[in-house]
């Protein structure tokens, strides 16, 4: 089963994609049927997932790619025969490529969840699978035989882990910036809307109505226009609103102060959308403003957000962001302007953790509520959004201070002083520190057969407490100190042991 992986490649793979590939083939040869391949945006997902098709097809094996939304159906099977992937078919209500012979079929999952019989496959890939698709899980179920290989940059939807077997992390966003694979950026928080009294939704989010009431206060909106006409510089920006009303008034704000805007929505027909994007490239368009529509499937050369639409969701939150990662040739970097306080809410989208599958509703909710990672700082001077550990401004280099009868530590929490976590700062572990013990705690799993609980728990002895959901479950090669530590504890059981017995 596992060479159905594997063939010579198109192109070229980067190593952290040829990584991705190669740990996949691991959790299959281990077992696992339902694996979810996590790829931060702009990782490269079709030529990764170009690679999977080609190596099942080299062994005789059908594929069906599953999109999440019927506009992305041609994108998909035009981006495969860029990938030198020939005979195609289409699974979408009188689509001109239908064609069940092909031995790779492209369906939208509104058709699937229609059909009674699901196509024959060997492998299913299911895109954005963080978005709940009742046709994928119900199909799950139906066949444990096949494998189901989910792709998503934000697998945190809750229930997931209930669905899927495994998780393969294949790049982060904060090692494809590190590497200049993606764009480096600065967040701007020029406005901070006072979300007090507004509604959670069942869905967990701000109510829309609610919202949208905050968001389109005359003076914020208002602000949102000036702002960009000031610092825009004239980059080609996605704009992001909490509804359809909200989206339309912000391009005609937009256009009336001269800055050529338009707004995209789920009703958008495809020709439209492609119109518009044409004029986005040329720039005779520099904003672009939609809901959620541009959040998914979206390859254009964006080197500004605006975030006008507050959210407590880090998938959304993630998924926003990461339209303007893409390193565009015409600008060096993202400028990101947070009018919806997110980033102050939900941290940097590089510090999001994407490392571990959410079971149900109430597992979700205690993730969220552990959430121990120390949010941003924003300058006073400049409104730039600063990592918390940071004292001097990068851009406008203000020195950052504590308020009076605080001090902050080493991580960048602000304690009061003289309070009862005021430890000393000798008594303080860098969260660096920290990552490199874990990771060498899994490693030293990994060599003995143990599972990765073993690490946990091994984290808990040497510090206190549990690893915080900020650490990655990156195993490396264990540190010295660390292999003696776990043998000095080893030897310390051993001898306890044997007292035990003696006595």
């Amino acid at each position: 089963m596992l060479d159905l992986l594997s063939r010579p490649q198109p192109k070229q793979l980067r190593p952290y994609q040829s990584r991705a590939i190669a740990a996949l083939k691991s959790s299959i040869m281990a077992g696992n049927r339902r694996i979810v391949l996590a790829l931060a945006t702009g990782a490269g997902k079709t030529l990764i997932s170009a690679n999977i098709v080609q190596g099942c097809l080299a062994k005789g094996g059908r594929v069906v790619f599953c999109a999440p939304m019927v506009t992305l159906i041609d994108q998909t099977i035009e981006a495969f025969e860029d990938e030198g992937i020939g005979h195609i078919g289409a699974i979408q209500a009188k689509h001109p490529r239908t064609d069940a012979a092909a031995p790779v079929q492209v369906a939208s999952v509104q058709t699937l969840v229609k059909r009674d019989q699901m196509p024959e496959a060997t492998i299913v890939l299911v895109d954005e699978c963080h978005v709940y698709s009742k046709a994928a899980v119900e199909w799950m179920k139906a066949r444990p035989d096949l494998i189901f290989v989910g792709l998503s940059a934000t697998p945190g939807r809750a229930g997931m882990a209930d669905e899927w077997d495994d998780l393969v992390v294949g790049a982060t966003t904060r090692e494809l910036i590190d590497a200049g694979f993606l764009s480096k950026f600065t967040v701007y928080a020029p406005n901070k809307p006072d979300m007090t009294g507004i509604r959670t939704g069942a869905n967990g989010d701000y109510e829309t109505a609610g919202a949208e009431g905050v968001m389109s206060d005359a003076k914020l909106v208002g602000d949102i226009t000036q702002n960009y006409l000031l610092h825009g510089e004239g980059r080609p920006t996605l704009g992001f609103a909490v509804s359809v009303a909200h989206a339309k008034r912000m391009a005609q704000e937009f256009n009336d102060a001269g800055i050529p805007s338009a707004y995209v929505e789920g009703m958008t027909d495809i020709l439209e959308r492609k119109a518009l994007q044409r004029q986005f490239r040329r720039g005779e368009l520099r904003v672009i403003w939609s809901v959620r529509t541009m959040t998914t499937g979206v390859d254009l050369p964006v080197s500004g957000i605006i975030d006008a639409a507050p959210t407590k969701s880090e998938m959304l939150h993630q998924q926003k962001i990461g339209r303007g990662l893409r390193v565009n040739d015409d600008t060096p970097d993202l400028k990101i302007w947070d009018h919806a306080g997110n980033t102050l809410r939900l941290g940097f989208v590089t510090d999001l953790d994407w490392s571990r599958l959410p079971k149900g509703k109430r597992e979700e909710k205690a993730r969220k509520a552990d959430k121990s990672a120390p949010l941003p700082k924003e300058c006073a001077n400049c409104a730039t959004l600063m990592e918390p550990k940071e004292k001097v401004c990068p851009c406008c280099g203000e020195e950052r201070k504590p308020p009076s009868g605080y001090v902050e530590t080493e991580d960048g929490d602000l304690v009061p002083i003289g309070g009862p976590e005021a430890e000393p700062k000798a008594a303080k572990v860098s969260m660096a520190v920290k990552q490199d013990w874990y990771s060498s705690l899994l490693g030293i799993a990994q060599e003995r057969g143990h599972k990765p609980g073993w690490a946990y728990h091994k984290f808990n002895e040497k510090f206190g407490i549990y690893p915080a959901n900020t650490l990655r479950k990156w195993a490396c090669e264990p540190l010295p100190e660390v292999r003696s530590w776990v043998k000095s504890r080893a030897i310390a059981f051993a001898k306890a042991k044997e007292a035990r017995n003696a006595a």
